[in-house]
């Protein structure tokens, strides 16, 4: 007789505990004790509180990690979040997953990596559409054209990014390996 196995419930992830009020409140007031913000999965985040938290990180001297994955954040935040790359000298790691950018959001973030030198790691997978040939275009030649960047997530769809993107990558890494290269 063939029984099948016993199925074991796997709990739910208790909801992210990170209180947006008092965190905004501490980018703002550039707070050194706060270096990581984490906002993954709270869903209930308005869209004028993500705006704000890009517009106090211009500024902001001590955050070196921001994560705002499945907030469900859109063309205008993905327009702050430009504006603060353009701006911002500290932020290390950008993960903005799964959210609601378009491919006119995606270009703006993509083109604003030109001015900021800082950034090692931008993570911008899992978008609500397809972000298209010419946003995958303009990330390879990002990624070849801006050398702080070693870690870059997104899926490409197209071979050609894929390629120019996995060199770039590559070469970023060997150039942060070593400096003295000439």
């Amino acid at each position: 007789v063939v029984k099948p196995d016993t199925y074991k419930p796997v709990p739910d992830e208790p909801p992210n505990p990170t209180n947006v009020e008092e965190t905004l409140r501490q980018i703002q007031a550039n707070d050194g004790a706060l270096e990581d913000v984490n906002l993954n999965n709270i869903k209930d985040i308005p869209i004028s509180t993500l705006k704000a938290i890009c517009e106090a990180m211009k500024t902001n001297t001590h955050v070196k990690k921001l994560s705002l994955v499945a907030t469900r954040s859109n063309d205008p935040v993905a327009s702050a979040v430009a504006e603060m790359l353009m701006e911002n000298k500290t932020l290390q790691s950008l993960n903005i997953e799964s959210n609601f950018i378009t491919s006119a959001g995606m270009m703006s973030i993509i083109k604003a990596m030109y001015h900021n030198a800082t950034l090692s790691e931008l993570k911008v997978d899992n978008q609500c559409q397809r972000l298209g040939d010419t946003v995958e275009m303009e990330m390879a030649t990002m990624l070849e054209q801006c050398p702080s960047v070693v870690r870059f997530g997104y899926h490409f769809t197209q071979q050609g990014p894929r390629a120019r993107a996995a060199i770039a990558i590559t070469n970023n890494n060997e150039l942060r390996e070593c400096p003295l290269r000439s």
